[in-house]
């Protein structure tokens, strides 16, 4: 346990925990893991099953159907009462199986999306799953990281961990390595590292010493167990929709009640079981869970898409995003950077090979130079730096930042001998680099000239600043007006060109006591300019193109300079004439007000720091945008948690941005923020699909009812018929509704306004006017056997109805355009949902042992060819609805284009 180590020296926790500094033996790991468990807060054992199962029972509608089945078998009935027991069943199995898919498609997200943790074992730098971590491994810990066990820290560089979480001190607290004595407090362990905490600054390593409940975050785990899941907003819009005509529906069938007992339909208890069986089928309680599993599938989906979705809510938002704020490194680029020239000795010197291949000669007008001509500059890139460059069989690879790894490769370009470095170079500190001064220091013990340097790299705007001498041909002297000038100009002009620059500088600092940010960045000596380019991703500019068709906005957002921002961008098709290009700086000095104004015509930020990502998103949601954000960084979180979807990069983003984001990029790739709004937008027309469809079905059943009784004609059907048409339209093929594949045309639509209602004011009418088109058929139909043979009518009535649904179904694949335009064989889950259901309506009627229990008789192909003719107006009648809401959206999609 933890307590057990703050008070020793490290290098006894090595020997108590029987591990060294090149980590455990995976073997050895594996034993532990045995031994200890997985490294988790053991949560309260919950019955899923049993859960899912009750969860059934807490509908309201289905306690009514059993009081009708008790009343039937009360008045008599037994033979309905049983059907009526089994269609119970049936709706509680089919209720369960589509919850127990949705919880375990929610489980196997939670699993994708575990965190992570990196350690040391064999020696080898590995990344795990947290939970696997054991007591003895060794842990490494840098800024963004959020601690995965306890650890007694043994290693540390400016480390400092926000421990708010489990000590409640706002203030990070600053980790040493010296041990404290027995009886020092959590809250004043300055040497351990404690699970769940947050790294916000510098880096270091440690030993873990416990994990699970066992760790100092385990033993409080107990108030935390219970938690509970709160609906989505669409869910909540759903379910106070179906509460909303729920109560309309039980208003008119109290109303077909008192008519049906004052016009002596039928007896008292009959009508009430009739009434029973019309409430629980017309309203559309089945609302809510046709949301659950549509977002449950939609997250799945995406995930296969490399968009790992955290939380439900985040689905079902991606297809209303108005405004993408995209980080430029990695997203909008390849994310492999390459030096492809430098600036040195008052010289531009063009650097060849590209991407990580340690292979490659330096140019100077032409003609090719040594590398020890650039071996100071080639070193600082190489010590100040924290990237790894590997070879996994042929291919290279960077562990660790791409702007640090290109550095690597070019003083690998250089010839620069990586035994040399490490028997002459003793690393002393890191100052490590942060957005907000944008550079990074390194102290290092040079052996060859006995004296302590500090190497520095930063943004060449900022990094110049701090500079009073340059070294030029072999000498230092004072840098003047004329040298910053020169320096600045080959800045802008590379930057023009899309590369990405960095300065680099020196400083002789043995004579400092201690070495921190005001002591070390100051009287600097420039050696030179490097400048890299990250080439634009192949489909990036066709996603761009795709966004604008959408309605969508993007904004670039960079660290680099305004030029390099503006070439990249032109690149891939984001800057026209009449976009603005703002900076950090720009941005700083504007009021909130003017932001708001300005925001709408800004494409690209430029030198933006973390904070004014949340300035940005302010602003834009001001004016009624929904936004998507990316980020990865530590800083990030405040934007990330703000904006409509924060989306965190999955290779390079931080633990801390990855906790807040709704949303993890699993690749880091702009185009699959675009594939994902494709597929949210997909995800919100299934359900509304689904929902137009029932909404219609139902009303026509009401309608039929209520008019039949108006007019003082018999019931057109009885309960059981009622009920088994609630099961085989409301269920089945709503269900298969959301099995339709996606349509990539919806991203030809404008974004959704996230305020509206589910259901527009057009859709309700055209769902109105379908029952009613519905409603009139079913009892045109009844009205011509009815007075031939009341059962022969129910049964053209019942099987009119049910058709009617079947062709509703067909139309309802499709949202805005031609059923035509559809192939029926692209989702075998709906035919195959609307075969079940025309072979139980064909068993009912033709199946004699059935035909008592449903109150039905064969009908003749006569009957056939009229139920057939009249549903078929149904579908004819949704089509029209659609070219008139196709030709609406049109045109507002060409005014909105004219204001862009």
């Amino acid at each position: 346990m933890a307590e057990y180590y703050y008070n020793f020296p490290f290098e006894e926790a090595f020997k108590r925990l029987r591990t060294s500094p090149k980590g455990l033996a995976e073997h050895e790991a594996k034993k532990r893991l045995q031994e200890h468990g997985y490294n988790e807060i053991q949560k309260e054992r919950k019955s899923v099953i049993l859960t899912l199962v009750a969860n059934q029972f807490k509908n309201a509608l289905l306690w009514l159907l059993i009081f009708a089945a008790l009343l039937s078998l009360f008045i008599g009935e037994a033979l309905d009462s049983l059907a009526m027991f089994g269609i119970i069943t049936l709706t509680v199995v089919l209720g369960f199986v589509q919850e127990y898919r949705a919880e375990k498609a929610i489980e196997a997200l939670q699993k994708i999306s575990a965190p992570t943790a990196r350690v040391i074992r064999d020696g080898n730098e590995l990344k795990i799953p947290a939970r696997e971590a054991v007591p003895g491994d060794i842990i490494i810990f840098e800024a963004g990281d959020i601690v995965a066990a306890d650890a007694r820290l043994f290693e540390v560089s400016s480390l400092q961990i926000d421990e708010a979480s489990l000590t409640g001190e706002s203030v990070p607290s600053k980790k040493v390595i010296m041990q404290y004595k027995t009886g020092t407090s959590v809250a004043d362990q300055e040497n351990m590292a404690f699970t769940g905490t947050v790294i916000t600054y510098g880096k270091g390593k440690g030993i873990v010493t416990a994990t699970g409940m066992k760790t100092e975050f385990g033993k409080i785990a107990k108030s935390l167990q219970t938690t509970e899941t709160s609906e989505t907003p669409l869910q909540k819009k759903f379910s106070q929709m179906a509460r909303q005509i729920g109560i309309g529906v039980m208003c008119l069938i109290v109303v077909v009640f008192i008519a049906g007992v004052l016009k002596n339909e039928a007896s008292f208890a009959s009508m009430l079981l009739f009434s029973l069986s019309l409430t629980v089928a017309s309203v559309p309680n089945s609302l809510p869970v046709i949301v659950t599993v549509g977002l449950s599938m939609g997250t799945r989906t995406l995930a296969k898409k490399n968009m790992l979705i955290k939380k439900l809510p985040a689905a079902e938002s991606l297809g209303a995003v108005t405004v993408i704020c995209s980080d430029k490194t990695g997203t909008l680029t390849k994310n492999q950077m390459t030096v492809t020239k430098i600036y040195s000795d008052s010289r531009i010197i063009d650097v060849t090979g590209s991407g990580y291949y340690p292979k490659g000669e330096f140019y100077y007008e032409g003609k090719q130079k040594n590398t020890n001509e650039f071996e100071l500059l080639s070193r600082i890139g190489y010590l100040c730096n924290n990237a790894k460059l590997t070879k996994n069989k042929e291919k290279y690879e960077i562990l660790g930042d791409p702007t640090e790894g290109s550095l690597i490769v070019l003083a690998k370009k250089a010839r620069i001998d990586e035994t040399d470095i490490k028997n002459n170079f003793s690393f002393v500190e890191e100052l490590p680099f942060d957005s907000d001064r944008k550079m990074m220091s390194v102290i290092y013990k040079n052996q060859r000239n006995k004296r302590t340097e500090a190497y520095v790299k930063g943004a060449p705007d900022l990094l110049i600043k701090k500079c009073d001498r340059i070294f030029e041909n072999g000498k230092i002297r004072r840098i003047t007006a004329k040298d910053i000038e020169k320096i600045m100009s080959v800045n802008d002009d590379f930057a023009k060109d899309a590369l990405r620059m960095l300065g680099v500088a020196y400083r002789d600092v043995t004579h400092l006591k201690e070495y921190n940010l005001k002591s070390v960045e100051k009287e600097l000596v420039f050696i030179g300019l490097v400048g890299m380019i990250d080439p634009p991703r192949d489909e990036v500019a066709d996603s761009i193109a795709l966004c604008k068709e959408a309605g969508i906005k993007v904004i670039m957002i960079t660290g680099d300079a305004p030029p390099t921002a503006r070439a990249v961008a032109k690149k891939i098709g984001l800057f026209e004439r009449g976009d603005m290009v703002l900076s950090g700086e720009d941005i700083e000095r504007m009021g909130d007000d003017e932001l708001s104004k300005k925001i709408e015509h800004i494409r690209i930020i430029a030198r933006a720091l973390p904070i004014q990502k949340l300035r940005v998103v302010n602003a834009l949601k001001k004016n009624g945008h929904i936004v998507a954000m990316t980020g990865d960084g530590v800083n990030d979180a405040p934007a990330l948690k703000k904006a409509d979807i924060g989306i965190a990069m999955g290779i390079t983003g931080t633990d801390v941005a990855k906790e807040v984001s709704e949303a993890t990029l699993v690749d880091d790739n702009f185009s699959t923020i675009v594939n994902a709004i494709n597929e949210g937008r997909n995800i919100y027309d299934k359900m509304i699909k689904s929902t137009r469809y029932l909404l219609s079905c139902n009303s026509g059943e009401i309608v039929s009812v209520f008019l039949a009784i108006m007019m003082n004609f018999p019931l057109p059907m009885i309960p059981l018929q009622i009920l088994l048409m609630n099961l085989l339209t409301d269920d089945f093929p709503a269900l298969g509704l959301g099995f339709e594949p996606s349509d990539n045309s919806v991203m030809k639509r404008l974004p959704r306004d996230p305020k509206e209602r589910p259901i527009s004011a057009r859709m309700f009418f055209s769902i109105i006017i379908f029952g009613m088109i519905m409603g009139l058929g079913t009892l045109f139909m009844f009205m011509q056997y009815k007075d031939v043979n009341l059962k022969m009518a129910q049964t053209v009535a019942f099987t009119t109805l049910v058709m009617f649904e079947m062709f509703a179904v067909l139309s309802s694949r499709s949202l805005f355009y031609s059923w035509k335009k559809l192939n029926p064989f692209t989702n075998l889950w709906l035919m195959g949902a609307i075969a079940l259901s025309v072979g139980i309506q064909l068993l009912v009627i033709y199946w004699a042992p059935l035909q008592p229990m449903f109150g039905t008789i064969a009908l003749d192909w006569n009957a056939w060819i009229k139920i057939i003719g009249i549903s078929f107006t149904g579908f004819v009648m949704m089509e029209i609805s659609k070219l008139i809401l196709t030709l609406t959206t049109a045109k507002e999609h060409r005014e909105h284009h004219r204001h862009l």
